[in-house]
């Protein structure tokens, strides 16, 4: 009987010596707040379609086209060149994109740029150059597949864009570092 109880007052002894356990281990302090971020750009985009026609290996040229940017809010906007899948079938394939005064290159090796635009109205060229590998291989037929697309950039991106771009000059700009 002595056994029982000395088991029933260890016991008991364990469990409030995990309450003052527990005690001993609190919170200190909770945090809580709500991040109001500025919603990302406004913008609207009118396409262009191009078409390269009829290729055959090792053939090259370029082609031109217009699309339009309407941009309501300023800030940071990311190009993106889809070129998944060119690699097979072109050994060049180049995209000089002019927006405003500033000019974006992309191609198969560097396919995606920021830039920073402020409301207004865009009329943005697009010129593509290409040269068709001596042995394409891919899809046979491709139809109005996006090429280019843009969106806002995140705000970790903003101040981050090492891109060289070039003005209606010719001249060589960097991109700004924050």
């Amino acid at each position: 009987m002595k056994t029982w109880l000395l088991l029933v007052l260890a016991f008991a002894a364990g469990l409030s010596g995990m309450a003052v356990a527990a005690n001993m281990n609190g919170v200190l302090a909770y945090i809580s707040y709500h991040l109001a971020l500025p919603p990302p750009p406004a913008y609207e985009t009118v396409s262009a379609y191009i078409n390269l026609g009829n290729l055959t290996p090792g053939e090259s040229g370029s082609v031109s086209a217009t699309a339009y940017l309407y941009v309501n809010s300023s800030g940071y906007f990311k190009i993106h060149l889809h070129d998944e899948g060119f690699e097979h079938v072109f050994s060049n394939f180049t995209v000089v994109i002019t927006i405003g005064n500033q000019t974006i290159t992309l191609n198969l090796h560097r396919d995606e740029a920021s830039v920073y635009l402020i409301p207004g109205n865009y009329t943005v060229n697009i010129t593509v150059y290409y040269t068709v590998s001596m042995n394409p291989h891919g899809p046979p037929n491709v139809t109005n597949k996006p090429l280019i697309t843009i969106k806002p950039a995140g705000e970790h991106e903003e101040g981050h864009n090492n891109n060289t771009s070039y003005n209606n000059q010719g001249d060589n700009e960097q991109g700004n570092e924050d």
